[in-house]
């Protein structure tokens, strides 16, 4: 045992304030979920200093401890201390998330399904702008003509693809939904909203243009899910099939044409003249303060929600100022004090961590496990990665640094999309942003940054030498649990499972609810709300299958387990059945981590290339 379960809970049950000020506790796979009365009684940085501890996130009105494996044990323990009922943490307990977190949450929901159509239609924009520059096709003929089609699509049908994530996050008829949004973009419409004001059976129709739009549709979805309750109420169930359709499409297209849809239309011309404003009148101040609250806007998910922003900026303006370009010199400033603190560190497994860190976010633009492994962990490492996008960003708004289309997370390999206007002036702007952003970063994290001394003694009392790591002779391979679409950690909208704080591995997108074991070997761990197993595999590798994200929320519901703890598996096993729409009804996502939480006993692992993947193929290597 790594530490002492009993004092372990006692420690944090007088550091979040005792039994008094605990009124939910619940726990899943990893994690102990507190609901507490006064949520600013416990400080993160003593408790994640608590033996046993590996972090501490406040998320959904929860204050979240993450344990780990031995997550089930030092649970009991509290129940001892504190006489708490068990719970699943499903019941409506404790503070709620504020409107802006829920208004965040869900306009990041409905967005980053989009992401990838967004940067595929926008890395082409980037090659047509290479091709033109080097005149290396010509502007008028057809080749030129299709590629810009392909790359204005996402913008231009941007509606009809928001209205099905909207509606799919809401619970909502999609296909419905995505008509309503096609009508707003309809050649016909859209010509005779062109000419001016018009009516609809005597009710007054604003002109508005729709294409491209992000914030109509976010007001007609939710109108539209209430009306189509409502029909469902009403008709009766023999005439259903068709006039349930006929009634929300009936009244839901006024709504739209006369109410919403240009109340939409004139919030979003608002936010676009409230960009230009900020842009033009105080750009350099504006695009600094951004630049510096960026880690803290991404580790909230918030960042998500700046999408719309970027949309709206890109359809009025032809390019963007703010979103893109405070991401990029905030993740460069991240990679910068990064490998600042891999060179000062006498640590080789710091500098090995802090080396991998910095890359990833230099050249790829992924931060978090920048952000969770290093600087914030570090604390002046932060501060410096603060300061160096806080100096990059005043450069990027003094000297208009704007992006013209979206290549992906930004980082070095987006300075391409920096590449328009006349000549490469931009170009060079964004070059020299760049080097600012690094330089400050890794100059001022060297100064700040003092690397901790090793004192010698063991981390946890009793508890064994470490062994050298040593590879392993042969590759061992698990086998894809589920089906669906495989995604990266860092993709995952939790910060604990992106930061690879629980383990290494991927998460993947489920197609059917059906888990089955990846490899040979026992059932090590089940949580009772069903919703996540533990396997420890015949070749030493201990897996978490975690499905769905925050579902302990569910408390078993919709969820059948078909193993128990202790129970022998073979590869291919049926684990766990689960409902997908039970979980998606409940407004969660059905993303599952799939980790392998003792990584430090090998040498590396490596996901496989398949972006679809079925049950029973290659998923991880380790070696």
């Amino acid at each position: 045992m790594a530490f002492d379960y009993a004092k372990t809970a006692q420690t944090l049950l007088e550091k979040v304030g005792g039994e008094n000020n605990v009124s939910g506790l619940s726990h899943c796979m990893t994690r102990l979920r507190f609901v507490l009365k006064d949520s600013t009684v416990p400080k993160d940085s003593e408790i994640e200093k608590v033996p046993g501890v590996i972090r501490v996130v406040r998320q959904g009105g929860q204050f979240q401890v993450v344990i780990g494996n031995e997550v089930s044990n030092v649970f009991k323990e509290l129940i001892k201390l504190g006489h708490f009922e068990e719970s699943t943490g499903n019941k409506d307990e404790g503070p709620k998330e504020n409107l802006f977190s829920r208004m965040c949450s869900f306009v990041a929901g409905c967005m980053t399904p989009l992401l990838p159509a967004m940067l595929g239609c926008g890395m082409i924009k980037v090659v047509l702008t290479l091709l033109t520059t080097f005149s290396l096709v010509d502007t008028s003929g057809s080749t030129y003509v299709i590629l810009s089609a392909v790359g204005d699509a996402f913008f231009y049908f941007l509606p009809i693809l928001l209205a099905m994530t909207t509606a799919k996050r809401l619970g909502s008829n999609i296909y419905l939904a995505m008509v309503v949004a096609a009508l707003l973009i309809h050649p016909d419409i859209t010509g005779l909203l062109g000419q001016g004001n018009t009516t609809y059976f005597g009710l007054p129709v604003t002109a508005a243009v729709y294409s491209s739009s992000v914030l109509p549709i976010f007001l007609i979805v939710p109108i539209m899910g209430y009306i189509e309750r409502f029909a469902d109420k009403v008709c009766p169930n023999l005439l259903k099939v068709f006039l349930k359709p006929l009634l929300v499409l009936f009244i839901t297209v006024p709504i739209a044409l006369v109410v919403v849809g240009p109340l939409g239309s004139i919030l979003g011309n608002y936010l676009a003249d409230g960009i230009n404003f900020l842009y033009s009148k105080a750009g350099w101040l504006t695009i600094m303060l951004i630049s510096a609250a960026m880690p803290f806007i991404v580790m909230t998910g918030m960042h998500y929600a700046l999408i719309p922003m970027f949309a709206i900026s890109m359809a009025t303006f032809g390019f963007d100022a703010i979103v893109l370009i405070t991401m990029f010199c905030s993740n460069l400033a991240q990679g910068g004090a990064s490998l600042a603190v891999a060179v000062r560190s006498k640590d080789e497994n710091v500098k090995s961590t802090a080396s991998a860190c910095g890359i990833s976010a230099i050249v790829a633009g992924v931060t978090e496990p920048a952000m969770y492994g290093v600087t914030l962990k570090y604390k002046t490492p932060m501060i410096a990665a603060v300061i160096g996008a806080a100096a990059s960003g005043l450069y990027a708004g003094i000297t208009h640094l704007v992006a013209y289309s979206m290549g992906g997370s930004p980082s070095t390999l987006t300075l391409i999309t920096m590449i328009g206007g006349e000549g490469f002036g931009n170009l060079i702007n964004g070059v020299i942003a760049l080097v600012i952003s690094l330089a400050v970063s890794f100059v001022m994290t060297l100064i700040l940054y003092k690397p901790e001394e090793k004192t010698g003694e063991p981390e946890t009392s009793g508890s064994a030498p470490s062994e050298e790591k040593k590879p392993l002779v042969e590759t061992i391979e698990l086998a894809s649990p589920l089906t669906g679409r495989v995604i990266s950690l860092t993709e995952v909208e939790d910060p604990v499972f992106a930061g690879g704080v629980l383990g290494e591995g991927v998460a993947i997108i489920p197609d059917e609810g059906k888990v089955y074991a990846p490899a040979d070997g026992t059932i090590s761990a089940v949580t009772d709300t069903k919703h996540a197993v533990g396997i420890t595999t015949d070749t030493g590798a201990e897996v978490m299958i975690h499905v769905g994200l925050d579902t302990v929320r569910l408390g078993g519901e919709g969820f059948t387990l078909h193993c128990r703890q202790g129970d022998r598996v073979i590869k291919g096993s049926l684990l766990l059945e689960f409902d997908m729409e039970k979980i998606k009804e409940a407004g969660l996502s059905l993303t599952t981590p799939v980790l392998v939480s003792n990584m430090n006993n090998f040498v590396s692992l490596k996901a496989g290339s398949k972006k679809q993947i079925e049950v029973g193929e290659k998923l991880l290597t380790i070696v």
